[in-house]
């Protein structure tokens, strides 16, 4: 199972075994080991997902599904829209 992850301009693929079910947190999870300044920004220090960050998979709001528990199918494009900070 081959899935896309998009955060700002950046995109990340991430390869799973075809059985068993993935889920948000799994790929949050491999973020955190293959690019661990980025999980840093989706994450907090406990491991959760910081509240204000809006999370999609495909076109949908996590939050309208199961949130980080939401099931991912092959080919599906999680996208997580940046922080947009200044002043």
């Amino acid at each position: 199972m081959r899935l896309k992850l998009s955060y700002g301009n950046q995109e990340l693929f991430s390869d799973y075994p075809e059985t068993g079910k993935v889920t948000v947190k799994q790929v949050l999870e491999s973020v955190k080991s293959s690019h661990p300044d980025i999980y840093k920004r989706l994450c907090d220090g406990q491991g959760r997902l910081r509240d204000s960050l809006p999370v999609f998979v495909n076109g949908e709001h996590i939050r309208y599904r199961e949130g980080i528990a939401t099931e991912l199918k092959d080919g599906d494009e999680l996208y997580i829209v940046p922080f947009i900070t200044g002043g």
